[in-house]
């Protein structure tokens, strides 16, 4: 890896690691509160090649794991993976790799053809896994998990866009290529 990768790398854990300190907000009918780390999984999965965003994402789930308070709200250790939570980060490490096989079906020509595969791989591939998990974790059956997450949807997408088109903005005006 050369050092221009590793210092990216490093770049994005510590951007993930910033956006754990903005307050999430509750959802009072969901235990699942809105967070902007996912925004940063978005941006580090347009910016960096597939394995290094999924080896940052991967670093930063690690290290909350081990206790360190990386997760949105300054939460950490081990519990949180069997929590209501668990499932949305479990979809952030398949992001970068589900937006590059997308990206791969329709290469880039225009602004709509570089978000669409982050709206999937990044909104939609997540929020399906996180209602998934929600069913396991809590009383909810399938279904309803799956339409609670919907209520992020709107949100995510504004995420998503934003992400893409500072990614845009930054490959375009500087040597992030």
């Amino acid at each position: 890896m050369h050092t221009r990768d590793l210092t990216r790398a490093g770049l994005g854990l510590a951007l993930l690691i910033c956006l754990a300190f903005v307050p999430p907000i509750a959802v009072g009918f969901l235990g699942v509160p809105i967070v902007l780390q996912n925004f940063g999984v978005m941006l580090l999965t347009r910016l960096l090649k597939p394995r290094q965003a999924t080896a940052v994402i991967g670093l930063l789930l690690v290290l909350a794991a081990l206790g360190l308070p990386f997760l949105s709200g300054g939460r950490g250790g081990f519990a949180i993976f069997a929590g209501p939570t668990a499932g949305f980060m479990f979809g952030w490490l398949l992001t970068p790799v589900m937006v590059w096989l997308f990206q791969r079906l329709s290469p880039a020509k225009n602004w709509w053809q570089r978000l669409w595969p982050l709206l999937i791989g990044g909104v939609l591939l997540p929020e399906i896994i996180g209602g998934a998990w929600l069913s396991l974790v809590t009383p909810l059956t399938l279904m309803p998990a799956l339409l609670s997450v919907v209520v992020y949807l709107p949100g995510d997408a504004i995420k998503a866009v934003l992400a893409s088109s500072i990614a845009d903005q930054l490959q375009r005006t500087s040597r992030f290529k």
